[in-house]
């Protein structure tokens, strides 16, 4: 297996001992192991993300003795736990439940990016998921995904910024679903600099998130885990460069997420915020601004500690730890997921 990665041009090889060699383009040279240990050469750093998805695909193509033992997920698939051994011989498991099986999930705009990630990380742990969006056509497609990932879906085309129909869309979701335990408010009118980008940003961002807590509080308070989490970002925290009305909004909904999480902890509903970084995918907004202003690109991929922009599937992982029964002692905080883009110290 040979890849080449997509944002620095590094060529990632598998070797048949099963260590990773990766050339820069260069010409540095470092061999490691799926886990990023570094193992000989010049190059001592290299993607974490890319070794380990290549040395996973290894271990399964080739069907080593590696120890693992199988648990059943909630589909009744064999699902791998990988197996580690402490210095003492002994082995444990590395996998977390988070506790979401049998759970019953919606996000708001769902159909590709961010959202799209979140709903099928949550399938993926065992969640019956609703996921509504402006087009059918996308609809379809995500719930075909949902759906072969074992989890009960409940689709509604509508617009977030149509306040009545997100709360009929709730209230139907959680009749098909039969309650709700988690609430993920994902939905975004984007950004643009302009009078003109206010009320649309604050119809679909915050009143898309105060009226979606407002229509899921009663199933959320029936559930005996109820949480939501709220999407912010960090434009929200620190200037990127124009002041637009997406920041602003977004700094409404982080401060939201913060008082809801006092208003509705007697009722046992937890209440955070996830607030993305610089977030890259096929046709998202990075994809178009590295194709029409590749300077501004470079420039925020610089501006991240780790070296790269980051993933819908990195910022999923974030969400649904959030949203389950194993974060039970958080409720109140905003988690920046950037990759170190940001630069201020949090308190």
């Amino acid at each position: 297996m040979k890849l080449r990665h997509s944002l620095t041009g590094d060529t990632y090889a598998l070797a048949d001992d099963g260590t990773v060699d990766v050339e820069t383009s260069d010409g540095n040279r470092g061999t490691f192991r799926g886990s990023g240990e570094w193992v000989n050469g010049d190059l001592r750093h290299a993607d974490i993300h890319m070794l380990s998805f290549i040395a996973a695909h290894a271990a399964r193509d080739r069907k080593t003795s590696m120890t693992t033992h199988t648990a059943k997920s909630h589909t009744g698939v064999a699902a791998p736990t990988l197996k580690t051994h402490r210095r003492d011989g002994e082995e444990r498991s590395k996998e977390m439940d988070l506790g979401l099986d049998g759970k019953r999930a919606l996000v708001t705009a769902a159909t590709r990016g961010i959202g799209l990630a979140i709903a099928q990380t949550l399938a993926d742990q065992g969640c019956d998921v609703a996921i509504c969006a402006r087009g059918d056509a996308g609809l379809e497609t995500a719930r075909k995904d949902l759906e072969s990932r074992g989890a009960k879906v409940f689709t509604k085309a509508f617009d977030v910024a149509d306040g009545d129909a997100l709360e009929a869309f709730i209230g139907e979701a959680g009749e098909a679903l039969g309650g709700l335990d988690i609430y993920v408010s994902n939905a975004s009118a984007g950004g643009g600099p302009g009078l003109q980008g206010w009320q649309p940003a604050f119809d679909v961002d915050v009143m898309g998130a105060v009226r979606g807590i407002h229509a899921a509080t009663p199933f959320l308070a029936a559930s005996e885990a109820g949480a939501a989490v709220l999407i912010g970002s960090t434009a929200a925290v620190e200037f990127l460069g124009i002041p637009q009305a997406y920041n602003a909004m977004k700094a409404a909904v982080i401060a939201h997420a913060a008082d809801m999480a006092q208003a509705l902890a007697p009722q046992g509903i937890r209440v955070n915020a996830v607030s993305p970084g610089p977030i890259y995918f096929e046709g998202g907004n990075w994809e178009m601004i590295k194709q029409a202003m590749p300077a501004m690109y470079d420039g925020a991929v610089a501006q991240c500690a780790i070296g790269r922009m980051g993933t819908p599937e990195e910022v999923a992982r974030a969400v649904v730890f959030l949203a389950s029964p194993a974060a039970s002692l958080i409720t109140g905080s905003n988690l920046v997921v950037d990759g170190g883009f940001t630069k201020r110290v949090g308190y």
